[in-house]
């Protein structure tokens, strides 16, 4: 089973995303945010991260550096949450980064599971 980690500050949030991915078959793991999330990363060695970028302490920029220059878990697919378009620079900044998309805040059902999907099979 494809195992999902969401890094997410929002509980409300955090919750419907669980419940959407879980009902369409994944299995979740959730963190309210960056430290525990980069924790939970080591211990459950997720198939594919949605890493909210504007979270209270650790940054998801920051948590995205660290998934990123970690030989253990560098190839795992992250998906950006965030509430507002990214502008030029922040989408050069993800592709450097080597994110593997983006969702706008608030998205629908089917446009994130057809982001995790697309995702998974460019991995």
């Amino acid at each position: 089973m494809t195992r999902i980690l969401v890094i997410e500050d929002e509980p409300s949030l955090r919750k419907l995303i669980k419940t959407n991915l879980a009902a369409s078959g994944y299995e979740v793991v959730t963190a309210a945010d960056g430290e525990e999330g980069l924790s939970l990363t080591q211990e459950i060695k997720p198939d594919i991260v949605l890493l909210d970028i504007r979270m209270p302490g650790m940054s998801g920029w920051d948590v995205l550096i660290a998934l990123k220059t970690n030989p253990k878990v560098k190839k795992v697919p992250v998906i950006i949450m965030t509430a507002s378009v990214p502008e030029e620079s922040e989408e050069y900044k993800m592709r450097s980064m080597r994110a593997a998309g983006y969702l706008v805040k608030p998205f629908g059902v089917d446009v994130l599971l057809d982001k995790v999907k697309e995702a998974l099979e460019s991995k």
